[in-house]
């Protein structure tokens, strides 16, 4: 599922500019792919992987496997969470186990599960074998 916008010149706005959104009330199950935002105000079960930033709002609901740069969450999340960057909101509650550079919770937020930081891959220096 996704939104999909025109400026008035026909041409379609940038990823970074869209936001697909899950609305209080719907409940949808699948595996999606977003190079947007996404923000989630029903319940969405299954595989979600986004290349931006996963709001879930105060009436979400996420159970699944959770991919994406930064998430935000002010509802609830159960399952396995990859990211940068995680931010617990006072009213989010997360279960499950993440696996994240950067953490925030703010007062009041909940976090069950275990945690593990992503580290930065080490460079490595390759060998010239032209001799």
């Amino acid at each position: 599922m996704a939104i999909f916008n025109k400026s008035g010149n026909g041409t379609a706005l940038s990823s970074s500019s869209e936001t697909t959104v899950i609305s209080s009330g719907a409940r949808i199950e699948g595996e999606f792919y977003f190079a947007s935002m996404l923000h989630v105000d029903g319940e969405l079960n299954g595989i979600v992987h986004s290349e931006s930033i996963v709001v879930i709002g105060k009436n979400g609901n996420l159970k699944g496997e959770l991919k994406a740069d930064k998430i935000v969450v002010n509802g609830c999340f159960e399952g396995d969470l990859e990211a940068d960057s995680l931010e617990i909101l006072a009213g989010g509650v997360v279960s499950g186990n993440i696996s994240i550079k950067d953490l925030a919770i703010e007062n009041g937020g909940r976090f069950n599960g275990t945690s593990k930081i992503k580290q930065e891959e080490p460079v490595r220096l390759l060998e010239n074998s032209s001799e």
